[in-house]
């Protein structure tokens, strides 16, 4: 099949070869003509009325140019003229050529501002020299032309290895004698880019664990809850599988899925069966659980002596730090399950803060109950009796601690000599037992 371009030209030559033959006869050359002949005379006038009318238009004005994209793969850019009746396009390109498309041909059509058309125009007829390039991309750059700039600039970069300022707009960084795109310098200090960020090869691996484990913790907690839900079975055999599948956990991974359902359960007999499948695991989850429960004043008392048995009898020794801590909570409470908990722990680096914890402030509110008051009216009448209410009265008190000294005694060995609450005097001791200390080790030095 020949090309529609070539099919019109053979119409063209066809047309003016009877018009030279019929000069003289007007009429004969209309009844020789055929219909789509006269289409064709047709849609040329059409086409030169078009192109007419774009010459003026474009003449008058400054215009906006789009961006034909066409089905296959290529694009027009120019100024967009009126489309014909049988669904012609016709575009006066920037360069000031004028083409016509089919609508079929096209893919869709992107319009472009002022500022992309002139930058088409200057950038198809500068000089690949390095001003060249530095004045358009300073003209792209005033213009909002970001990507436009970069490529300029990049360009600038190569032709003039010694502008500073090209290659620091490019995000390029000196080094010593070199320069440095970020992605280079990054990867020369060995990072390297994870999830959009640069990061160490170490942090990665992290990340990438964590991302495992949080994988593992949602498969155990499925499997706990499930488990879990047929404790509640009417069948025995049901429920005695259940209590079997948790019992068999010993994989450390599982900790964080057996607190969280912990966390929600409201029957004492399923949280020992879990807190006993818990305490013997090895993950920091389980530690933090363990400990939480140890000085959560709510437990009950066996509960709590469960969990401190299940740290203390672990092969490392009990970190005492969340226990220091406590020891300077608002709640007397926690304060003295602290100091019975360092107690059990028998670590001597709680002395010092257990001293500090033999007396300790605390706020209570107090409800003062109805306010009465009672008068009399001197000039006669008779008296009053008002009844207001005193409402809630915040009050501090100072509060001895036995468990914290319990603790303190026993850490200290001083079971015959007990100073009681005196802080003074404990601490006149420790700094005296230190002394002592650091005189025995020059000694044996």
């Amino acid at each position: 099949m020949k090309p529609k371009i070539y099919e019109q030209a053979c119409l063209s030559r066809e047309l003016t070869a009877r018009r030279c033959s019929t000069l003289d006869s007007t009429p004969p050359l209309r009844r020789a003509v055929s219909p789509r002949l006269i289409f064709t005379i047709q849609r040329m006038q059409r086409l030169w009325i078009s192109v007419v009318a774009s010459i003026l238009l474009s003449a008058g004005s400054a215009s906006r140019a789009d961006v034909y994209e066409l089905k296959d793969g290529g694009r027009v850019v120019g100024t967009t003229a009126p489309r014909t009746e049988e669904g012609v396009y016709t575009i006066r390109t920037v360069e000031g050529a004028e083409i016509t498309l089919e609508r079929e041909l096209v893919e869709r059509i992107v319009p472009q501002d002022e500022a992309a058309v002139e930058y088409l125009r200057r950038s198809r007829t500068m000089p690949d020299t390095a001003e060249a390039h530095r004045e358009l991309a300073e003209w792209c750059r005033e213009r909002k032309l970001i990507e436009q700039a970069d490529h300029h600039l990049a360009r600038l970069a190569e032709l003039d290895p010694n502008d500073e300022e090209a290659k620091r707009a490019l995000g390029y960084q000196r080094v010593g004698n070199r320069w440095l795109t970020r992605e280079e310098l990054m990867k020369e200090r060995g990072m390297v880019l994870y999830e959009g960020k640069w990061r160490t090869k170490q942090d990665i691996a992290i990340r990438q664990r964590k991302e495992r484990a949080e994988d593992t913790n949602v498969d155990w907690f499925h499997d706990i809850r499930l488990w879990r839900g047929w404790l509640d079975n009417r069948r025995p055999e049901r429920v005695a599988e259940a209590e079997a599948l948790l019992r068999a956990i010993n994989d450390p991974k599982a900790a964080p899925a057996l607190a969280r359902v912990m966390e929600e359960e409201e029957d004492r007999d399923v949280f020992e069966l879990l807190l006993d499948v818990l305490g013997p695991l090895e993950h920091p989850v389980a530690v933090q659980t363990l400990v939480a429960y140890t000085l959560d004043p709510a437990m009950k008392t066996d509960i709590r002596d469960e969990c401190l048995d299940y740290l203390i009898n672990r092969d490392r020794p009990v970190q005492i730090i969340p226990y220091v801590q406590a020891l300077k909570s608002k709640n007397n409470r926690v304060v003295n399950l602290a100091g019975y908990a360092l107690g059990r722990i028998g670590n001597p680096a709680a002395v010092s803060p257990l001293i500090d914890a033999l007396v300790t402030k605390h706020k209570y509110p107090i409800d003062m109950g109805p306010e009465m008051n009672a008068g009399f009216n001197p000039r006669g009448g008779g008296g009053g009796l008002n009844i207001g209410g005193g409402g809630i009265k915040i009050i501090e008190k100072e509060e001895s601690n036995q468990r914290v000294l319990q603790a303190l005694v026993k850490l200290s060995g001083k079971q015959n000599v007990n100073l009681e609450y005196d802080e003074p005097a404990w601490r006149a001791w420790y700094v005296d037992q230190q002394m002592r200390q650091r005189y025995n080790s020059r000694r044996d030095n």
